[in-house]
């Protein structure tokens, strides 16, 4: 993630290295409220402080029952200890290899949703590149992706595709940034396809913040939220929220979800579809 983790009006009147160790350890625990995790390497470079200083922080903050200490950084307290916290984004090629018969199905799953002559998004990731190539025959779709590589994968359709404008973040292939999420304003999409990471009660996440602003700017504009998740991101989060349950309508995976995320879901309204080579729906 670039830029800083605070703001300046948080440091106002405050010199970076300077910075009480009470109001050190508040900011800390600000960057979790708002994240769910901080890193030791980014928290002591925009503090100007030692890794040593904020790994001290961590400690006695753990000590008071105010965190928990992880590799490399630090969650929140409440965390379920069903949940996994993953701090770096796999390599594109890795996990467009993980559980491809699965991403499979879902997409196969995920493209029969979608009626004639729809406006549709696609997000970025390997899940949605799937779905990008199970659509690949369709001639009758308006789709807006922000993925380059979904762009590619459907130049040889008969359905008009359209990039978003704005930086491209490398190796992900994805357009991100205030230009490629204004530019969203101005479009309704019938059903939007989005990539997550990570589900848990607390809702869906992803790695980069900058295509999490994306996925909710699609959110934001489409009719239809459809989640593409495989099952082996069940009790899995990352850096970024995308949404809370309640943001999304579908969720589309390979596997029943267990027993507590399942509530979660059926509580937040959302139809679960478990692909396969019958694809079939949880029971109300």
């Amino acid at each position: 993630m670039s830029g800083p983790l605070f703001g300046q009006a948080e440091l106002a009147g405050q010199e970076l290295g300077r910075i009480p160790a009470g109001a050190r350890q508040s900011l800390i625990l600000d960057w979790i409220e708002m994240n769910g995790f901080v890193s030791v390497s980014k928290i002591a470079g925009n503090l100007s402080v030692s890794e040593m200083t904020i790994r001290r922080d961590l400690v006695l903050l753990e000590e008071r029952g105010l965190l928990a200490r992880t590799h490399g950084g630090a969650v929140s307290s409440a965390s379920d200890p069903r949940e996994v916290f993953d701090l770096e984004e796999p390599a594109f090629k890795r996990r467009r290899h993980r559980n491809a018969r699965e991403k499979t199905a879902i997409a196969t799953a995920a493209a029969a949703l979608i009626g004639p002559g729809e406006t549709i998004g696609i997000d970025v990731g390997t899940s949605t590149l799937t779905l990008a190539e199970a659509v690949l025959g369709r001639p009758d779709l308006r789709v807006f992706t922000n993925s380059l590589r979904a762009a590619m994968t459907l130049s040889a359709s008969k359905s008009p595709v359209y990039v978003l404008g704005g930086e491209v973040r490398n190796p992900e292939q994805s357009v991100v940034g205030s230009r490629a999420v204004s530019e969203l304003q101005n479009y309704n999409i019938d059903r939007v396809f989005i990539g997550v990471s990570g589900l848990i009660e607390a809702g869906f996440f992803d790695y980069s913040v900058e295509d999490t602003e994306v996925k909710r700017a699609f959110i934001a504009r489409a009719d239809q939220v459809v989640i593409l998740c495989d099952s082996s991101k069940f009790d899995h989060r990352s850096l970024a929220r995308v949404c809370e349950l309640s943001g999304a309508d579908v969720l589309v995976t390979d596997a029943a979800p267990p027993a507590h995320l399942a509530r979660a879901l059926e509580a937040a309204n959302i139809e679960t579809i478990i692909a396969g080579p019958e694809p079939g729906r949880l029971p109300d």
